[in-house]
């Protein structure tokens, strides 16, 4: 009997940990890791991929599509 109520408390801490406990330490570790400075100044180099085959036209019309992202 004695066993089984110690299996019934571990489950339950087990159950509670993992909806609980575990968020609230990950929400603690991000909240004492942010970034007080961000360095907004970094534009990174971006390409795009245009999968055709003989479409000057169609590519031509993507890439003036896609030019204001």
């Amino acid at each position: 009997m004695n066993t089984i109520v110690v299996l019934l408390y571990l489950l339950s801490f087990l159950l509670i940990w993992q909806f609980v406990g575990y968020p609230s330490l990950i929400g603690i570790v991000v909240l004492k890791s942010k970034q007080v400075n961000k360095d907004y100044s970094f534009l990174p180099f971006v390409a795009f991929n245009v999968l055709t085959y003989n479409e000057e036209k169609v590519i031509e019309k993507r890439i003036l599509r896609d030019n204001h992202l």
